[in-house]
């Protein structure tokens, strides 16, 4: 696609002018496009994450009558899914929409965008102690996937459901399993990217905590 190759190329230029312009090393460049990236596109991500919670708020409170639900209509899931939505929508719960979807679609086409830029780019230089960014290096590797874990961990509940403790385990696995394979430019990004997460998780919760705090 002519396009998506122009993206690619415009993010390796946007990285070429980065490290020349302000005198910056490969991976300074890197860190500092995601951050700007990551910035640029906090808004929506951090509003997509909080109605999140409020839905998974509201799912909590409407349990006792989805059991209900459940029970009624065990026999006929085409029935039980229709109740489930209706009432769903009766409660303002959406399970997509578009601030989710633009959320989902903005990272989606960054992140790719900038992993397939630096599988293309040259790496020669050296970033604190890595040898050279276009060898994979086991304790950035470590890095990524210890950020990662904490990010998700901060996330409200991450910790009091199982499920998103298994979730969590197995993104971090294969995220590790990614790292360790890739040039260490990748992973300079990633590790960026999970470090602005968890920067993000730390606001949403306060959000979620201003919002709960009894007014005086």
């Amino acid at each position: 696609m002519e396009i998506w190759t122009a993206w690619t190329q415009w993010l390796l230029s946007s990285l070429a002018f980065i490290s020349a312009h302000f005198g910056l090393s490969q991976a300074a460049a890197i860190i500092v496009l995601t951050l700007i990236a990551r910035a640029v596109m906090s808004p929506v991500s951090l509003a997509a994450a909080y109605r999140m919670e409020l839905n998974k708020e509201k799912m909590a409170r409407l349990k006792p009558r989805l059991e209900v639900l459940r029970g009624v209509f065990r026999d006929d899931p085409a029935e039980l899914s229709k109740r489930t939505m209706a009432l769903y929508r009766e409660h303002g719960i959406a399970l997509v929409d578009r601030i989710s979807l633009l959320n989902a679609g903005s990272q989606g086409i960054f992140g790719l965008g900038l992993f397939q830029a630096l599988g293309h780019a040259t790496f020669s230089s050296r970033f604190l102690w890595i040898a050279n960014l276009a060898k994979p290096d086991f304790y950035l590797t470590v890095l990524v996937g210890a950020l990662m874990l904490l990010g998700m961990v901060l996330m409200p509940g991450g910790t009091t459901e199982p499920s998103m403790l298994t979730m969590a385990a197995v993104a971090v696995v294969v995220s590790v399993i990614a790292v360790a394979t890739l040039p260490s430019a990748v992973g300079v990004y990633w590790a960026t990217s999970n470090a602005f997460s968890v920067v993000q998780t730390l606001a949403l919760r306060a959000l979620l905590w201003r919002r709960g705090r009894p007014r005086s």
